[in-house]
């Protein structure tokens, strides 16, 4: 560790004040207080197949493990408030998740952070490399953002923001060079309270109590995390409705989000291949499925459509 007095965050508070509608900076972030919880939530095996969070999970235990030497980190949050466009033609109709709408949110911390840098780059010590992790990395984000003062976790497990309540994505940048810790206040903000709303309303039942989530049972897990192989025979049509990719649905019944309605995944309509590719293409984050397992969801759910007009048709 270096035995230097931290830099004033002045300089880098302006730079990121211009660029994120919240961030904080935390110097020498100690322990998780969720690392316990992650480590039982790995013995259940509710992170099903993904199998990269049980190598070496000491490294989520801090920054510091994670990072040897890195003693600044600056958390920024970037709104997913974007929708598709209105559809307009008859089809099938698939839902997306809001946060893949629109521009793929890695880049966008990436080119951020970049220019964050860029402003504040004279003031780096010799030698320190900044490592940008946008919702990657051996980083519990969540926990770290709840510790930097930006949200509380929530009983569906995602941070929860005074204004933004969960419409946002988290990035992380790391540095080497240390600046004094700048967080908003946030000890009175307790947004829970008695309300289940999420976990009722989950359309899989994917949690087994409150900030218990079983990925196996996550529409988000089985259409964008678990192996391709996988995904087309275990998800669920019925319950799964026409989500394609993720799943907002414990989020649009969240009070933090507003009125019902006013956060809901993004709709497109899809009745070819070529609509599907265009939708892609439109949206980068949906290329982390593949075109062969969306396509499979879309005839699952286009079939399902099917079945249910055919039954009606028959009277039954």
């Amino acid at each position: 560790m270096m035995s230097c007095a931290p830099n004033d965050p002045a300089p880098l508070v302006r730079a990121l004040t211009s660029r994120f509608p919240d961030f904080s900076i935390i110097l020498d972030p100690g322990e998780s207080d969720d690392y316990p919880f992650f480590l039982e939530w790995l013995r259940r095996g509710d992170h099903g197949s993904m199998s990269f969070l049980e190598r070496t999970p000491r490294r989520r235990r801090s920054v510091s493990d994670g990072y040897p030497g890195y003693r600044t980190a600056v958390l920024g949050l970037l709104p997913s408030d974007a929708r598709l466009p209105e559809p307009e033609k008859t089809g099938v109709k698939v839902r997306v998740a809001r946060y893949a709408v629109g521009e793929d949110y890695h880049r966008l911390f990436e080119a951020k952070f970049r220019s964050v840098l860029g402003e504040v780059g004279p003031l780096l010590h010799r030698g320190d490399k900044p490592l940008i992790k946008p919702d990657h990395g051996a980083i519990l984000e969540k926990s770290l953002a709840q510790s930097a003062g930006l949200g509380r976790i929530g009983r569906h497990t995602l941070l929860i923001h005074r204004k933004m309540g969960t419409r946002f994505t988290i990035g992380v940048m790391l540095l080497k060079t240390p600046f004094f810790s700048w967080r908003p206040p946030l000890e009175d903000f307790t947004p829970c309270g008695s309300c289940t709303l999420c976990l009722d309303s989950c359309p899989t039942q994917a949690f087994s109590g409150p900030f218990r989530l079983d990925a196996r049972k996550c529409l988000a897990y089985l259409t964008i995390e678990s192996p391709k192989s996988e995904t087309p025979g275990t998800i669920p049509v019925e319950a799964a409705k026409n989500w394609i990719f993720g799943c907002d649905v414990c989020q649009e019944v969240c009070p933090y989000n507003g009125p019902p309605g006013a956060f809901s995944g993004g709709e497109a309509i899809v009745s070819s291949p070529m609509d599907l590719i265009r939708l892609v293409d439109e949206n980068p984050s949906l290329q982390r499925a593949g075109f062969p397992a969306l396509w499979k969801r879309y005839e699952d759910i286009r079939d399902q459509a099917g079945w249910t007009i055919n039954m009606n048709q028959e009277g039954l």
